[in-house]
């Protein structure tokens, strides 16, 4: 099954295309996660790569 709308890097979900501004498309970043501080997307994107990391490794 394709998962619908975009994936964003910074909370790890898939939301709709409405969620995303015309630059968020092309970052990955949502509206929401967009208007965080950059030290809080940073932290959240870091928790995020690990929380799918056994994901990515048995993938491979």
């Amino acid at each position: 099954m394709k998962k619908r709308g975009h994936y964003c890097k910074v909370c790890g979900e898939y939301k709709a295309n409405e969620k995303f501004s015309g630059k968020g498309h092309a970052v990955h970043i949502c509206k929401t996660c967009a208007a965080l501080p950059p030290e809080k997307q940073a932290e959240e994107m870091a928790l995020t790569r690990l929380v799918n990391l056994p994901w990515r490794l048995s993938k491979e």
